[in-house]
């Protein structure tokens, strides 16, 4: 059997945690601390401020920039639901934008509606077309809030992901390139007053220890989680040299050339290794009786969801996309046999 995920759980994350568990604060530690200068340090940006969810990240973004009701934000069907719901949660209106068919990222020229922010979508781990999402906001005169929720060390342009905007959302969801073994979030930024007013926002608006200021959350990343996290980071870039390398496999023993390329002016992290081929559902059928893990990112594109389908948005490229992607085990613990019997068993389906 080959799963299409193993969560990871080392000695030294234990370790890390029960270190925390013992000599921090549960809220708010030291760990909580130094995870945050290390993760901007490793992005390039002066400052990061940790939340309790990649979610949160988003949606406490679009607050610190001023994004209320009535505002429009653009953002790709193609993404996990929570890019187009942190929209939402402002009031402000969704405009879902269709794809690039050779890769899932978002093609921000099919869309010419007036906007006052843009969310891009690193999706997969590999860096979207930032050229054209830098020449819309300055077109515009918007912000750009960077979702990389699923592109941890990924590079665009010789620069990581999540500081090449305004601002820059991470999820460390176990099944990210780097987790905190649970749910929790980054925000990265070059700005001062942004910093500020996340941490305060993640923290019920608090101003003073007694002082509320503003309508806040309780969106603080745990002490233990942050621990986890710090180790996790020190070990990113080699988890993924080894994504793709896995990646490099599946392309080399595969009869056809459908895994999704990455971005020719960056660097993708693989965070799902996604093949397109009409034999979709074949394949998914075939592997499955075969004992071998898959999944689909995703299915349902966002403007088909029962939550959006009133918007009544036109995106065709993204639902032919959206039946024929079936992502394939990727995580850094695979084996290389493991890479060549997931290529036979697919190859038994698009070599007939």
């Amino acid at each position: 059997m080959i799963p299409f995920f193993v969560p990871e759980f080392t000695k030294e994350m234990e370790n890390a945690a029960i270190d925390a568990l013992r000599n921090e604060k549960f809220v708010m530690g030291e760990s909580v601390t130094k995870f945050e200068e290390e993760f901007a340090r490793y992005i390039g940006t002066k400052h990061a401020i940790s939340v309790n969810s990649g979610d949160a990240a988003l949606h406490l973004s679009l607050i610190s920039l001023n994004i209320e009701k009535d505002s429009k934000v653009l953002t790709s069907t193609n993404s996990f639901i929570s890019s187009a719901n942190c929209i939402l949660m402002t009031g402000s209106k969704p405009i879902l934008c269709d794809i690039n068919y050779d890769d899932g990222n978002m093609d921000v020229k099919s869309t010419n509606v007036k906007l006052d922010a843009v969310i891009p979508v690193h999706i997969y781990g590999n860096p979207c077309d930032f050229d054209s999402i830098k020449n819309l906001s300055e077109t515009q005169k918007i912000p750009i809030i960077e979702d990389a929720c699923q592109a941890h060390g990924a590079i665009y342009e010789q620069k990581k992901v999540g500081g090449l905007g305004n601002v820059g959302c991470f999820s460390f969801y176990p099944t990210k390139n780097m987790t905190v073994c649970g749910d929790g979030g980054m925000v990265t930024t070059n700005n001062e007053e942004i910093k500020k007013k996340i941490e305060s926002l993640r923290d019920n608006g608090r101003k003073t220890r007694t002082e509320h200021d503003k309508l806040g959350f309780t969106m603080r990343l745990n002490t233990v989680n942050a621990s986890i996290g710090r180790i996790q980071l020190q070990n990113l870039d080699a988890k993924n040299k080894r994504r793709r390398e896995i990646a490099a496999g599946y392309k080399k023993f595969l009869a056809e050339d459908c895994i999704l390329p990455e971005n020719t002016k960056g660097m993708s992290v693989y965070n799902q290794i996604v093949l397109k081929h009409k034999k979709r559902d074949e394949i998914v059928s075939h592997l499955s009786k075969n004992d071998i893990g898959v999944a689909i990112h995703y299915p349902i594109p966002i403007h088909k969801q029962p939550l959006y389908t009133k918007y009544r948005f036109n995106l065709p490229i993204s639902e032919k996309f959206s039946q024929e992607v079936l992502s394939l085990p990727s995580y850094p613990g695979l084996e290389d046999d493991d890479v060549k019997l997931v290529c036979e068993k697919i190859n038994e389906i698009i070599s007939t």
